[in-house]
């Protein structure tokens, strides 16, 4: 068997068991204390009752000074039987629903005077106690001296107080099964509704086919909950949609811009191989398909890099390192971009410029910035870039001579596939440096804003926190 298929379980049935168990665990509680008070309260009601027969008893039967005076209190008691039968009768048929037997007992010689009253309800051996006691069969025990040398022990019948507290215990644990019952159905009723919804869902939600698509449910027909599960899954679905759409633009746009100078390199390598040319011309050739590559090269690491901070695979490397070092030794590209372009490219770079972060990604925020600069500064023109301590931040600036950028257009510049016009007729670039400079700038916690600089151009300013954010 499927050890998966072991271990599946029903949602539905699970809640359902632990509700109904719970609620009859709980009611079964108050139904034994409820039950326990009942009993108590009876045996109370008992004493009390036998407590008033019995002050009523010494009231009404007061052979104190009498018997006080005799030698052997037993004998006086025996003149007077008669008397004490009819009034334990007196006080019996008073009692009504809890008829009653008295048996007196000499206290000298421990001997049974008689058995007065319903005589079926005392026991044959009935010992004299203090403390009231309870007896077989629902009976009552009540001990009391009537005189000093005389016990009286008071037996009363408590069926009728008894029955009453098992018909409520009956009753209570009766009403306990049923809202055990009540609350297992009433549960189970209620929650498989709930599951039947998250099946529905499930189901509508395996019926979208395309990111376009929307879970569609009616209005006011499945409850709250459910209706924000279902907003979190449009939520996730408009996320889809949006990086969905981020992909498209990204395989376009390299389809384009990579499909176009592959194109003329293989046009011009047929040409300069139709006919025999002078060593000049095919270094000529070499030379203009090296820079050619290299920018196709360049805009290909950028691609990778943009797509793995987008899937969260990129910049998670963290290390302690200076930039202005790291920028000394790594910008020589750059340097014979400028030179190649006729540009001057003058670096600044002061100040303590330790940070904490992503080496590469923050490297590709210079290298980029610097060669967008390059790609849009006409022929003579000047570029600047400085970097400087600004304390518990490191500043990078970037200056150009060339055409600046419009306010308006100062955040689209950042999108992929994103560029300016070209400048004398030379491809600048495949628009994808600025897009992985604010991904690498965010992911360090940093900003980047975009100016215009005292050169004429763009000023684009980064400032970087020295510890990753």
């Amino acid at each position: 068997m499927n050890p998966q298929a072991r271990r599946s379980w029903s949602i539905a049935e699970r809640a359902t068991v632990w509700f109904a168990a719970t609620t009859g665990t709980v009611v079964l509680g108050i139904a034994g204390y409820a039950t326990w008070e009942v009993r108590h309260s009876k045996d109370n009601e008992i004493d009390a009752l036998a407590t008033e027969r019995m002050a009523e008893l010494r009231t009404r039967f007061d052979p104190a000074e009498e018997l006080e005076s005799a030698s052997h209190a037993g004998e006086v008691f025996r003149q007077r039987r008669a008397e004490f039968t009819r009034l334990v009768d007196a006080i019996s048929r008073q009692s009504g629903d809890n008829p009653l037997g008295v048996r007196v007992i000499d206290a000298t010689t421990g001997e049974s005077l008689g058995d007065f009253g319903q005589v079926r309800l005392i026991p044959t051996e009935l010992p004299v106690r203090e403390e009231p006691q309870r007896l077989p069969g629902d009976r009552f025990a009540h001990s009391d001296r009537l005189v000093s040398d005389i016990h009286v022990v008071m037996v009363i019948d408590g069926r009728h107080q008894y029955d009453e507290w098992r018909r409520f215990a009956l009753t209570a644990f009766a009403l306990a099964i049923v809202a055990g019952f009540g609350a297992y159905f009433s549960g189970r009723f209620f929650i498989q509704r709930a599951c039947e919804y998250m099946s529905a869902l499930a189901k509508r939600t395996r019926e979208v086919r395309y990111s376009t698509e929307q879970v569609r449910i009616e209005p006011g027909s499945v409850p709250e909950e459910i209706a924000e599960l279902v907003r979190a899954l449009e939520h996730m679905l408009s996320n889809i949609r949006v990086e969905e759409e981020r992909t498209r633009l990204l395989a376009r746009g390299l389809a384009h811009e990579l499909g176009s100078p592959l194109q003329n390199l293989i046009g011009e390598t047929e040409v300069a191989l139709m006919a025999k040319q002078d060593p000049a011309e095919y270094r000529r050739v070499l030379e203009s398909h090296l820079e050619e590559l290299r920018d196709i090269g360049h805009a290909i690491g950028n691609l990778m890099t943009l797509v793995s901070q987008r899937r969260g695979e990129g910049g998670t490397a963290s290390e302690r390192f200076d930039l202005g070092v790291e920028i000394e030794l790594r910008l020589a590209r750059e340097r014979a971009h400028a030179l190649r372009n006729g540009i001057a490219l003058d670096v600044r770079i002061s100040g303590d410029l330790s940070i904490s972060g992503d080496r590469e990604a923050l490297w590709l925020v210079v290298s980029n910035l610097v060669a967008n600069a390059i790609d849009y500064t006409p022929r003579g023109g000047q570029v600047r870039l400085e970097l400087c301590d600004q304390g518990e931040r490191v500043r990078i600036v970037v200056d150009d001579s060339g055409p600046g950028i419009p306010p308006e257009e100062r955040e689209l510049v950042f999108e992929p596939f994103r560029r300016g016009a070209t400048r004398e007729g030379r491809r600048a670039g495949y628009g994808l440096g600025l897009s992985i400079v604010r991904s690498a700038v965010e992911a360090q916690g940093g900003t980047v804003r975009i100016d215009t600089s005292h050169l004429g151009g763009a000023r684009f300013t980064v400032e970087l926190p020295r510890e990753r954010a």
